[in-house]
């Protein structure tokens, strides 16, 4: 930096009375440092920064005093106006919205969390139980009414023994980070639904725990739900009684290295990182740590170069927002941890699952004080840091398209590894793990398939290689690692195993099969000789007599023509049309309910089928077709939509769309400082409910600094509201969904692309295809009802 930080005890001074005396307003600035001291300081003070060293760029958000007070210290500097305006104009309740954190349906309150995890362990008493670990600080030291408990959720089939190795997922340890929560406690919700029908979800409740700290920092989580960029807890000691910048940094207040570090984290009350009066001072921290610890066994020694054994078992988590990456220790130092290795094995197959980079927690700035480095440090298990999305208040149609699924898939994957985190990500993950047919009756012929594949691992910065895969087997009823377990050898199912990723299959006889529904479980190996992350499938043989077909073709009401790829569900167990719109499911016997889902189309559902053994029931489903409002698939031209600046443009099928598609650069790379928009023609929703926007998306930006925007208008354009959507750099197709209650009934309705870049580095840029915007609702019915005459009726019967 071309000036030395100065002004150092004026500043100091100055802090804790500005904080009090001006605006705490937030702003986003961008800051021109890449010198490594100067980073560390903004770390120290800010605690979440972008570092971007190959742009020389810092972006951080803080009150809008402090700005000032950094160019008194000598940095370069500017306010990100867009990204300030997102973070201070926080939405109010969405038209129709009766619950979640204002403006954004998908992410729910502290009070309706905790009223979910209630529900949650009442509706599988056998499988989830409420912990209650200890205090936020307002109900420990105000007492009252005020504060909340600290509630965790434990997930597990007790039915079945242990020792069982362990899941640990904490989240929203920093109070503003909406998406985090969301995801655990969305986590939980898929493995106790899927419980008995998905078998991964199925064998990891039986022989695994699973422990989620759902609100870490429930007090601070409170405020952020109103808008506020509150990061820390609330605790009234430290920088004044009402101030926003009060309470301790959470995340910088775990006993390991606490304080030690130079700028791992701040001394001073009003700053983001501030420590705490001493390590482990605050409740939250006493309680969290209290609980972890009586969780794991300590497996590592006393000394920074002691490594835990590699049979070492369970995982910690710890889910944050935002800055796409996967980080495992150490934070406090640039030395490598004792049990590097395995450490960064785990997170390049977590990076794989979503997106993000994967490097030592310290990679950026150093930290002290962190859970990560403390779980790890003191007991020796395996401890990451997730950073998750884009921004703190992620838009709801980013967090449903991607941060959730592939997350979700990450956590999946970890649930599975615990036994051996060390070691089983060393060898090839078994997936897609089917039983055919899935139904069998005595004397059919089961085959198992799956995928052994070792090359699911992140290459970021290199990566760490994969290795042909040697060998698989099935294990059916007992998993591998218990006694009495007999492998099955798998075959490559083309006849050579001879890749990293492998295809394979064996033969099983009815007869071999115990009664009732099984596991078969599969694991692969690879040419190190490692095993890796078993999967399994589920196999039941049935008495011919306790089956019923239910079939039928489904078709839309109104043209009668068939609706291909729709997914047909009968009692939880699916078959998909084919594209004459017939299908086929075989389901046990008994009175069971039919859904029917395809895109484009409302849903559909009949109760009350009875289908009795040895029978088969048809149904002729009539489904209502959703309404278009707009579309276009860029084949046939712009069709009214106008780009608002010079940009964007239909291009012509390349190596990135096989079909025409716009893009706001069609020349080439986009330029630096865009701001261009493509804007609908007007369109007309009256009358019209529940609209839905869907496109494809390709966004290959450069990630955090360059982003695509999906903006909506109900005044034909006169304002906007922006960010329903954002994307950056995730260079693949994605089908993006987003749903616009606030639409409903407007008369003057207009949809914008915007693409934004800042001063430096360009990428191809963003690619939009197959707009359509849907709405259904009685209107809509009514445009479809079947001409006079035609006796098939939307709810099946003839």
């Amino acid at each position: 930096m071309k000036a030395t930080i100065i002004a150092g005890a004026i500043a100091c001074a100055l802090v804790g009375q500005a904080a009090q005396a001006k605006s705490e307003a937030r702003e986003v600035l961008r800051v021109h440092t890449t010198e490594r001291a100067a980073i560390q300081r903004l770390a120290s003070r800010y605690g979440h920064l972008i570092v971007s060293p190959e742009k020389g760029i810092v972006v951080l958000d803080a009150p809008a005093w402090e700005r000032d007070r950094l160019r008194a210290e000598g940095f370069d500097l500017e306010v990100d106006e867009m990204a300030t305006e997102a973070l201070q104009n926080q939405p109010a309740m969405l038209p129709g919205q009766k619950a979640g954190i204002p403006g954004y349906t998908c992410y729910r309150t502290v009070t309706e969390t905790y009223a979910r995890m209630d529900q949650l362990a009442a509706q599988h008493p056998d499988l989830a139980t409420i912990i209650d670990i200890g205090d936020s600080w307002e109900k420990s030291a105000l007492g009252g009414s005020n504060g909340a408990d600290m509630r965790l959720l434990k997930l597990t089939n007790p039915a079945i023994s242990g020792p069982k190795p362990i899941l640990y997922v904490m989240t929203a340890i920093h109070a503003r980070e909406y998406t985090t929560a969301e995801l655990n406690l969305r986590f939980a919700e898929y493995m106790l639904d899927h419980y008995g029908s998905d078998a991964d979800a199925t064998w990891v409740l039986d022989h695994h725990e699973v422990h989620l700290l759902i609100q870490s920092n429930p007090d601070g989580r409170r405020k952020a739900e109103t808008g506020l960029s509150w990061r820390k807890n609330t605790n009234q000691g430290y920088c004044g009684t009402s101030s926003n910048s009060r309470g301790a940094d959470l995340n910088r207040n775990w006993p390991f290295k606490w304080g030690q570090v130079a700028g791992g984290s701040s001394g001073n009350a009003c700053d983001e990182t501030y420590r705490g009066s001493s390590a482990a001072s605050e409740p939250e921290t006493t309680a969290t740590l209290d609980y972890v610890r009586s969780l794991f066994a300590d497996r590592r020694g006393p000394g920074d170069s002691d490594p835990a054994p590699l049979d070492t078992r369970g995982i910690f988590l710890d889910i944050h927002s935002y800055s796409p990456s996967v980080l495992w220790p150490w934070g406090w130092t640039e030395n490598a941890a004792p049990n590097a290795t395995g450490l960064e094995h785990l997170a390049r197959r977590f990076a794989w699952f979503n997106g993000y980079d994967a490097y030592q927690s310290v990679g950026l700035y150093a930290t002290d004080g962190t859970t990560d480095d403390t779980v790890y440090g003191e007991l020796g298990v395996p401890a990451y840091t997730f950073e998750m999305g884009t921004a703190f208040f992620q838009s709801c149609a980013s967090f449903e398209s991607t941060i959730y699924p592939d997350n979700l898939q990450a956590l999946l994957y970890a649930a599975r590894v615990v036994r051996a985190p060390y070691q089983l990500p060393l060898g090839p993950e078994a997936r897609q793990v089917v039983t055919s047919p899935d139904m069998p009756v005595a004397g059919d012929s089961i085959t198992v398939t799956a995928v052994v594949d070792d090359s699911r691992s992140s290459t970021y910065q290199g990566g760490v290689g994969s290795q042909n895969i040697i060998a698989a087997n099935a294990y059916v009823g007992t998993p591998p690692w218990q006694a009495g377990a007999t492998p099955v050898a798998m075959q490559a199912s083309d006849g050579a195993f001879n890749s990293n990723a492998e295809s394979v299959q064996a033969s099983l006889s009815s007869a071999s099969i115990p009664p009732g529904k099984t596991l078969v479980y599969v694991q692969g190996q690879d040419a190190s000789g490692a095993v890796g992350a078993i999967s399994a499938g589920f196999v039941q043989v049935f008495d011919s007599a306790s089956l019923a077909t239910v079939q039928g073709t489904v078709r839309h009401i109104a043209s009668n023509d068939p609706v291909g790829g729709a997914t047909i569900s009968v009692a939880s167990r699916t078959a998909q049309s084919s594209g004459d719109g017939s299908f086929t499911r075989r389901t046990e016997a008994g009175t069971v309910t039919v859904d029917i889902s395809a895109p484009g189309y409302e849903p559909w559902q009949q109760t009350g089928v009875v289908a009795a053994g040895g029978q088969t029931v048809s149904l002729q489903p009539r489904l209502y077709a959703l309404c278009p409002l707009a579309e276009n698939d860029a084949e046939s031209g712009a069709g009214g939509w106008t780009p608002a600046q010079s940009g964007w443009a239909i291009v012509q099928p390349n190596a990135v769309t096989p079909t025409r598609a716009w893009n706001e650069s069609p020349s080439g790379n986009y330029g630096n400082n865009a701001n261009l928009s493509l804007v609908s023609p007007t369109i007309n929703a009256t009358g019209m409910e529940s609209p839905v926007l869907s496109f494809r998306s390709w966004c290959d930006t450069e990630a955090t600094y360059d982003y695509g925007h999906v903006d909506i208008s109900t005044n034909n354009g006169s304002s906007w509201t922006q960010d329903l959507f954002t994307c950056d750099g995730d260079p693949q197709w994605r089908d993006v969904r987003i749903e616009l209650p606030q639409l409903a009934g407007a008369s003057q309705v207009k949809i914008r692309f915007r693409f934004t870049s800042d001063s430096s580095q360009v990428d191809d840029g963003w690619y939009i295809d197959d707009i359509r915007l849907l709405a259904g609702g009685q209107a809509c019915r009514d445009s479809q009802e079947p001409q006079a005459g035609q006796a098939i009726f939307a709810n099946g019967f003839e």
